[in-house]
């Protein structure tokens, strides 16, 4: 019996910018394989693009690694990739680790998205 994934993914794109809606658990497992897939298809297709994690409810130390090595992985494929909200867990947790010196994390999908525009 195959188990149900606890992540859902919603991809768009607006004005030539990519956006991932995250929903659900980003924790150890598929989930994490899921996101890492998704990102690397999306880079290849745009150049910056704005990852929102406001719904996800929880998150492990793979999800916050798996978050960290797409951020690394844009950036050597010389894309952007902003973080364009997330939910308090995950805010949280990019604070007592430090991730908010190293990655770019708006308080809001909006935010990013204008953030976005000035930088082109």
């Amino acid at each position: 019996m195959e188990e149900s994934l606890d992540l859902k993914m919603e991809i768009s794109s607006h004005q030539g910018i990519a956006l991932i809606r995250c929903f659900g658990r980003l924790t150890f497992g598929r989930e994490v394989q899921l996101l890492r897939k998704c990102v690397e298809s999306v880079l290849s297709q745009f150049s910056i693009c704005v990852l929102n994690l406001k719904e996800i409810q929880q998150i492990d130390a793979r999800g916050l690694g798996t978050v960290m090595g797409c951020f690394e992985r844009a950036r050597s494929l010389g894309c952007l990739l902003l973080i364009g909200g997330a939910s308090e867990q995950v805010r949280d947790l990019f604070r007592i680790t430090k991730l908010t010196d190293i990655l770019e994390v708006y308080s809001s999908e909006n935010e990013a998205m204008e953030a976005c525009s000035q930088a082109a």
